[in-house]
């Protein structure tokens, strides 16, 4: 078995019906070959899947490779038509951790796309994250979640109660079902990148993957389905504000725009269920023009980031996203960053 780290050795090549529960996915079918795979509690992000003719086309992997097989089991259920493309809309490593198992599966005719930004930073940013979770953050958070139960305390000092032992001993199994992942992770780099879009001319569908430009990461693509009018975002949209951390907030906005002129009527997001429509979208829009044109003109007045947090008021938006209160503050801090040069253009 190769370490964590080592490449994989890639050669460089280039009908609606009800929900089906999985085990780590409900399986939503939005176009007549077009299928949502909406993330169970504990797993979180979505993928899809995409039948091509003599094939089969995977948006995003999770971050667990067991999730990634839970989701070929489902594709198989579906189709005995092979894997041929997987699609990484970004380098997150909530995207891109399962990349492996497809290669696995399927052998080395399998293609990995994304944008040339997206494979560099699966290589300077996701490897040291996984180094990271090997060796410091999953065995230091096994250790808090023994040391609980071992003292009968809860991770805030409280006593255990039974709910709250059988929480922590859950979380326990989990973190350490997910040390022994890591373990055992194979890196799997795009095999094919392209910088603003790639067109793949499937025998019954095109399939459209386009960058926009930055916005939730340096490297988003979305996929675009023009004859099922199906989009697929990765985290560009959510069901609430989008995680900030590695944002350009102020360009994201035209990234926004782009998605909202192109031909859809379903979304498949990153993170929460499908969306029909454009309502969530525009709703992400409005807040994003808002709170950085806030964010401008406190730094236009020379404001500090404590300041602007404290004068900057978005709670008209409240209501449109569930994790409003920290997330809009997370999306304030990142925005002051960029604007102010604190974060590589």
């Amino acid at each position: 078995m190769k370490p964590w780290f080592a490449l994989y050795p890639l050669t460089c090549i280039l009908l609606f019906s009800t929900v089906v529960s999985a085990q780590s996915f409900d399986i939503i079918p939005v176009a007549d070959g077009v299928y949502a795979a909406i993330g169970r509690a504990g797993v979180a992000s979505n993928g899809a899947f995409v039948i091509l003719g003599d094939s089969v086309l995977v948006v995003d992997t999770h971050f667990r490779p067991s999730w990634a097989r839970d989701l070929v089991a489902e594709v198989r259920k579906v189709t005995d038509k092979p894997v041929r493309y997987v699609v990484n809309t970004h380098w997150h490593n909530d995207h891109t951790q399962g990349n492996q198992v497809y290669v696995g599966v399927f052998g080395p005719a399998v293609e990995y796309l994304s944008h040339h930004a997206t494979r560099e930073d699966i290589l300077g940013k996701a490897i040291p994250a996984v180094r990271h979770s090997l060796e410091e953050t999953v065995p230091a958070q096994i250790a808090r979640l023994e040391k609980g139960l071992a003292d009968g305390k809860d991770l805030q000092g409280n006593p255990l109660t039974l709910e709250s032992r059988t929480r922590l001993e859950t979380q326990l199994a989990s973190q350490r079902s997910y040390l022994e992942e890591l373990k055992q992770i194979q890196i799997t780099l795009p095999t094919l990148t392209f910088e603003r879009s790639l067109v793949l001319h499937a025998p019954d569908r095109p399939v459209h993957i386009y960058f926009f430009g930055k916005g939730h990461t340096r490297g988003d693509v979305v996929v675009y389905l023009p004859k099922d009018k199906v989009l697929i975002t990765g985290d560009l949209l959510t069901n609430g504000i989008p995680f900030m951390r590695d944002a350009y907030p102020s360009q994201w906005i035209s990234v926004l725009e782009a998605i909202q002129a192109l031909d859809w009527e379903q979304v498949i997001p990153g993170h929460g269920g499908v969306q029909k429509g454009k309502d969530q979208l525009a709703k992400l829009t409005a807040y994003m023009k808002d709170m950085v044109a806030a964010v401008k003109d406190v730094v236009a007045k020379g404001m500090s980031q404590e300041d602007a947090l404290k004068s900057i008021d978005l709670s008209k938006h409240a209501a449109s996203f569930p994790n409003f209160e920290q997330a809009s503050r997370s999306a304030i801090i990142r925005t002051w960053l960029e604007l102010t040069g604190k974060i590589p253009d």
